[in-house]
C-alpha cells in the first residue's frame, strides 16, 4: 500500500470515528476507543487509529520478523495491518550540502509497513510483560507514582477540603484532592485533575467550554485508570457531557497524547521503584 493511500484511509477512518462518536452510540464508541488507546499508548495517534479500525480487539502487534524472533509465526491467510513507520536516512552526497548548507544531515520520512496482532499468530507462548508490578485493581502502589509525577511537573499537591465540596480541584499549578477517598478514588481524581493541568492552561480555561474541558480530563483519566486495571465511573460521568457538539478531531488527539504522557510517567516511576527494591 502506498503512503498516500494509507494517509487517505487514515483520514476516512477518522471521519468514520467522528460520525460514530456523534451518533446515539457515542459514549460506547468513545469508551471503546479509550480502552484500546490504553493498550497502545506508545503508538502515534494515526497508527492507533489505523490499528483500531482494522482490529479493535488487538492487544499486541508486531511485524513479521519480530514475531519470528519471538518464536511465533503469522497464520496463513491473515491480513497485515498497515501503519506508518519512521525511516531516517543519511544524505547520499556532499553535493546536497553545497547546494543547501542549512539542510539537515539526516532526513526522516514515513513508509508503510505491516503488523499483525498476536491473535493472528501461533507458536511459542509470549513472556509476561513486566509492565506495572501486577497492580491490577489496586492503587496502593500506583498512587505514589502518580503523586510523584504530579510534583515533577512543578504542581503543588495537597489533600484537604476543596471549594464547593468538589472531589478534586485544579488551580493551574496546584491540585487539591478531598482526603476521605480510597486510594483507587484518589488515583482517579488525581489523574483527572492532572489532565486538567496538562491540557488546560490559562487560555484554554478562558476559551474552551466546560463541557469540552471535562470530557478531555475525564476521558484522559479513564484511559489512565484502565491501563492500570482500575474501574471507574467514567461512563456515567461522560454521559453528563454529551459529545455531539465537541470537535472530536482536536479532543481525541489531545486526550490520547496526554493519557500517554501520564501512563508512561507512572510506569517509569514504578519501574524505578522496582529497580531500587531489587
Amino acid at each position: 500500500m502506498k503512503h498516500s493511500e494509507l494517509q487517505k484511509k487514515c483520514t476516512t477512518y477518522l471521519e468514520d470515528l467522528i460520525t460514530a462518536v456523534k451518533s446515539e452510540r457515542s459514549n460506547e464508541v468513545l469508551l471503546d476507543y479509550f480502552n484500546f488507546c490504553a493498550r497502545f499508548h506508545r503508538y502515534s495517534f494515526r497508527n492507533r487509529l489505523l490499528i483500531w479500525m482494522a482490529r479493535s480487539n488487538a492487544t499486541r502487534v508486531a511485524g513479521f520478523g519480530t514475531w519470528k524472533k519471538l518464536g511465533r509465526f503469522v497464520k496463513k491467510g491473515e491480513k497485515g495491518i498497515p501503519i506508518f513507520a519512521p525511516m531516517t536516512v543519511k544524505r547520499k552526497s556532499e553535493e546536497d550540502l553545497e547546494e543547501d548548507p542549512n539542510e539537515e544531515d539526516d532526513v526522516t520520512f514515513f513508509k508503510v509497513v505491516y503488523v499483525w496482532d498476536v491473535s493472528q499468530t501461533d507458536g511459542e507462548a509470549l513472556p509476561e510483560a513486566p509492565d506495572t508490578l501486577g497492580v491490577v485493581g489496586d492503587a496502593r502502589f500506583i498512587l505514589p507514582a502518580l503523586e510523584s509525577l504530579v510534583r515533577s511537573e512543578g504542581i503543588t499537591l495537597e489533600y484537604g477540603d476543596t471549594p464547593s465540596g468538589a472531589r478534586g480541584v485544579s488551580e493551574i499549578g496546584k491540585i487539591t484532592v478531598f482526603p476521605s477517598a480510597s486510594d483507587e478514588e484518589r488515583f482517579s481524581i488525581l489523574a483527572h485533575e492532572l489532565a486538567h493541568e496538562l491540557l488546560h492552561g490559562v487560555q484554554e480555561r478562558m476559551n474552551i467550554s466546560r463541557k469540552v474541558k471535562e470530557l478531555e480530563a475525564e476521558a484522559t483519566a479513564y484511559a489512565v485508570c484502565r491501563q492500570f486495571g482500575l474501574e471507574t465511573k467514567s461512563p456515567s460521568y461522560l454521559a453528563l457531557y454529551r459529545v455531539e457538539e465537541i470537535d472530536i478531531r482536536a479532543s481525541l488527539d489531545r486526550i490520547v497524547s496526554t493519557g500517554s504522557k501520564i501512563i508512561q510517567g507512572v510506569e517509569a516511576r514504578i519501574q524505578q521503584r522496582q529497580r531500587k527494591a531489587a
